[in-house]
């Protein structure tokens, strides 16, 4: 091989490398730092789509991983870049349809610089695609809502349709007219009427009653004593009767007990009645002769 195709191709392979190197490290910083970002969607987010700082790209995304509260992003920011713990994190369209882009807020001096280890908060932006899908929904939502509302209308025409129920709406319309008219002229009344002297003759008759229930009230008080004396004479005598029908009852040895508890007793005693009833009416017819012997 010529001593000038060996140079050629040196020089050649030596470029290549060059530019093999220049575009590994074209983003590659001294001093590069990584912060963490934690995301609870990162819906579209690939390994690569730039981080921006007031809309300078600022870094790239290293990584993403999945945790059970959301998506930690692992990005590389230029060294120039600071943060500050109040520092927040936003999930955007790159472009229209397409691409993301972490759109980073540094935060304030107030709060102090973001120590390694930190976790920024993020959140997510919802895109063109999660939008269109959100309308679906609310279409589908839509959809339901109408066949409801047109089930709603139907009944709502077969009430008014229904005869009996238009007559009880005329009739409940017109008593409320009437209603409305009675209101009308007892407002009229009212303000057509002297309201002090009604007032004042209602004073005056509230102030009658109480003199007179004062009045009254010794006199209420003695009658409802005599009541209570009276009621309570009346349970005594009710207790003495009762009393009294209980000894009848199980007294047989006086003529009265005999008359009410004996049936033999008592119908002798009808007998006597009977014949000394007859005895007397012989007397009144005949008359009666008595033997009286004065000692």
């Amino acid at each position: 091989m010529k001593p000038e195709l060996k140079v050629g191709l040196s020089v050649v392979a030596a470029a290549l490398i060059v530019w093999l190197v220049i575009w590994w490290a074209k983003d590659v910083r001294v001093g590069q730092r990584s912060v963490n970002i934690l995301f609870p969607n990162v819906s579209g987010l690939q390994i690569g789509d730039p981080v921006t700082v007031r809309g300078m790209k600022a870094g790239k995304v290293e990584s993403i991983q999945i945790l059970q509260n959301g998506v930690n992003v692992r990005v590389s920011l230029l060294p120039d870049v600071k943060l500050y713990r109040n520092a927040s994190a936003k999930l955007t369209m790159l472009e229209l349809m397409t691409g993301k882009k972490i759109e980073l807020f540094t935060g304030t001096s107030d709060a102090g610089e973001l120590q390694a280890g930190d976790l920024i908060q993020g959140s997510f932006t919802a895109d063109i695609p999660a939008l269109v899908g959100f309308a679906g929904e609310a279409v589908d939502t839509l959809r339901y809502l109408v066949s409801d509302l047109q089930l709603i209308l139907r009944n709502a025409n077969a009430l008014i349709g229904d005869p009996e129920l238009r007559d009880d709406l005329k009739i409940s319309v017109r008593n409320l007219r009437l209603i409305t008219e009675d209101l009308k002229s007892v407002s009229r009344d009212l303000r057509q009427a002297d309201l002090k002297s009604l007032i004042a003759k209602v004073d005056q008759t509230l102030t009658t009653v109480d003199a007179l229930i004062k009045e009254l009230q010794p006199q209420l008080n003695g009658t409802i004593s005599d009541v209570r004396s009276t009621v309570k004479n009346a349970d005594e005598l009710v207790a003495s009767l009762k009393q009294l029908s209980d000894r009848l009852q199980n007294d047989k040895q006086s003529l009265l007990g005999k008359a009410l508890n004996d049936e033999q007793f008592a119908a002798k005693i009808d007998s006597v009645i009977l014949h000394l009833n007859e005895v007397l009416k012989l007397g009144e017819k005949e008359g009666i002769n008595v033997k009286l012997r004065v000692f």
